[in-house]
């Protein structure tokens, strides 16, 4: 009997043991996709490039028909000077230091033949700190200033040993403009026929 007991247990344990589902194989877990970012493209920087300053001729800034017109039907043109020969007018010695550090200028000439009479244009390019030590010593030698637009304007007239003699200035980006004639209404004429030649010559420099 016992010997059946113990038979029918361990018949029982392997039917029960065989009433256990069996487990079911595994399923590998599905790796995570892995989504690549885009590489972002990095532009190259570049300088704005700035055109070069080009300063026109002696005639095509100021043509003889208008120095004629503004000064004598004697004048005639006498080229081009150095900024040593450039005459200063009025006591700013500021001026001849503001031409003979232009990287860019240009001054001309035109005179009466057989007389004292002449007139002198410079045009030369200039630094933030030129413009500002120069602008304060016409302010403190008396010229009398004017902004309009682009442009800064500085004027005077006075007895000279002969006759009267005028001076303007004009300031407009990194360039100077400088006429010394008998008046205003000449210099003033000269620079600003300047003026247009060198807005037409520079466009992109907004003078």
């Amino acid at each position: 009997m016992r010997g059946q007991t113990l038979l029918g247990a361990a018949v029982m344990a392997l039917l029960l043991a065989g009433c256990t589902p069996a487990a079911e194989p595994s399923t590998p877990e599905a790796s995570p996709s892995v989504t690549e970012s885009p590489t972002a493209t990095v532009e190259p920087t570049t300088e704005p490039v700035v055109d070069p300053l080009t300063i026109p001729e002696c005639e095509i800034m100021v043509p003889l028909a208008l120095a004629k017109a503004q000064f004598s039907e004697s004048t005639e043109s006498r080229g081009e000077m150095t900024v040593a020969e450039y005459p200063v007018r009025f006591d700013v010695p500021g001026v001849t230091g503001a031409l003979v550090g232009a990287e860019t200028f240009r001054a001309c000439a035109w005179a009466v033949p057989n007389s004292d009479g002449f007139f002198a244009l410079a045009v030369a390019s200039t630094t933030a700190g030129t413009r500002t030590s120069l602008q304060a010593e016409l302010t403190a030698a008396g010229f009398a200033s004017t902004t309009m637009g682009t442009v800064t304007a500085f004027e005077l007239e006075g007895e000279g040993a002969v006759s009267t003699i005028g001076a303007t200035y004009l300031f407009t980006g990194d360039v100077l403009i400088a006429c010394n004639g008998t008046s205003l209404s000449l210099t003033g004429a000269i620079t600003g026929s300047a003026l247009d030649a060198m807005r037409t010559a520079n466009p992109s420099l907004g003078l």
